[in-house]
């Protein structure tokens, strides 16, 4: 490493705390109470509620706020503190930090806590390892296919159909009546259909994606590949543009919201623009890439809680307690209040009409899959997924290149 380049990451570190350091005050020690520190990549004032109920709830606890924001300059604020024996009590672990943070021993295995007994399979498969699980997750997210009614109706069809083949021939009826029939963006990544399509095929074949990350090599190029080839249909039989490789996640909204184009897809970030447009619309779950396959849609549980490894008596005590309170009902209705869907077992989120149905489906029981969260270097394998597939769409590379290019690039940095 240069001289150059070392100035830039000890910059980069005195940055990151100078930025966490000074937030540090909504729960200032105070005499006679137990202080936990909680390094968190929400704001302020998505957490000051949950932090003033738990003091209220603990009188003998006081939480030491600091916030970083997701996702890079979170990782390097947390690991600058960690390596510098700063250690957060209460921090976020994610899939960009989870195998860092397991290989170093930072953080506590929560497998067997009493707050753990109700979280979703899913959501603790996501910050697991070895069958030890090392954070609480408490939402989720999944996608689907957002339609517009209106221009479905034109082609006598009331809602998406559950299965590919009869999703690409809605897309011929709709461009065969002069209707775009669908639309997505490569400029960022990979589409949001072969995670779905791979969720299927894994729980098909009994595949347990927390062993993904022990594979040596990884392969995530070649275990996606029969997905990706369904999904290239979409542009072989030219019923989407390939000019999808400039088109933003806000231009593709847009053309939506102003009726032009029948599908998208996305996930629940983007309702308020479709309920601000006044339009028709409804929400799908992700079409099934065979008939008899398992409904999975691309999604994934929210960051969790994570409590440092290293923490006995009085603060491990407390820290656990605030654990136990961000899994109370109280919490969990701050958490639907503030738009999230819940996945704890025996609670369900009230959702807007147009999610109920991949709510329940997806969301619920954890029928979705993301692929950066169960292989290593997930950081790599977004860069490689975005690169390769715009290449894909382009038609200068196979798919067959696809997967061979994107495992060589994992191959590499392992």
């Amino acid at each position: 490493m240069t001289l150059r380049r070392n100035l830039k990451v000890a910059l980069a570190a005195v940055a990151a705390v100078a930025v966490a350091l000074p937030l540090a005050a909504c729960g200032s020690a105070d005499s006679g109470k137990t202080t936990i520190s909680f390094l968190s990549w929400d704001n302020e004032q998505i957490m000051q509620p949950f932090i003033d109920k738990f003091e209220e709830e603990n009188p003998d606890i006081a939480i030491d706020f600091s916030y970083s924001p997701p996702t890079p300059e979170y990782i390097q604020t947390l690991q600058t503190r960690l390596v510098g024996n700063q250690a957060p009590d209460v921090f976020i672990i994610t899939s960009e930090n989870k195998a860092d943070l397991m290989d170093n021993d930072y953080v506590l295995d929560l497998t067997n806590e009493p707050f753990m007994e109700n979280i979703s399979q899913a959501n603790k498969d996501f910050v697991s390892r070895d069958g030890k699980v090392y954070g609480m997750s408490l939402t989720s997210w999944a996608s689907g296919i957002v339609y517009n009614k209106d221009l479905l109706a034109e082609v006598g069809v009331e809602e998406p159909p559950a299965t590919w083949d009869e999703f690409l021939d809605l897309c011929q009826d709709l461009k065969d009546a002069g209707i775009t029939p669908y639309l997505e963006t490569i400029a960022d990544g990979l589409s949001r259909i072969p995670d779905a399509f791979l969720g299927s095929q894994f729980a098909q074949e009994g595949v347990d994606v927390t062993t993904l990350v022990d594979e040596d090599p990884q392969t995530p190029g070649a275990d996606e590949k029969e997905a990706v080839e369904a999904w290239m249909e979409l542009y072989e039989r030219d019923l989407v543009t390939r000019d999808t490789v400039g088109i933003s996640g806000d231009d593709m909204k847009t053309q939506f919201a102003n009726g032009q184009v029948a599908m998208i897809c996305t996930g629940p970030w983007d309702f308020s623009t479709f309920q601000d447009a006044d339009m028709n619309w409804g929400y799908a779950p992700m079409p099934i890439l065979e008939e008899g396959m398992e409904s999975y849609a691309q999604g994934s549980p929210s960051p969790a809680f994570a409590i440092y490894s290293k923490l006995e008596g009085e603060k491990l005590d407390a820290a656990k307690k605030f654990l136990e309170f961000m899994a109370s009902d109280w919490a969990l209705d701050q958490q639907t209040a503030n738009g999230n869907a819940v996945t704890v077992e025996g609670y369900e989120s009230e959702v807007t009409e147009q999610y109920t149905t991949v709510y329940q489906q997806n969301v619920q029981p954890g029928t979705y899959f993301l692929s950066t969260n169960f292989y290593s270097n997930p950081d790599v394998l977004i860069t490689a997924q975005q690169a390769e597939s715009q290449r894909l769409v382009q038609g200068e590379i196979t798919v067959d290149e696809w997967a061979d290019n994107i495992d060589a690039k994992m191959a590499a940095a392992q």
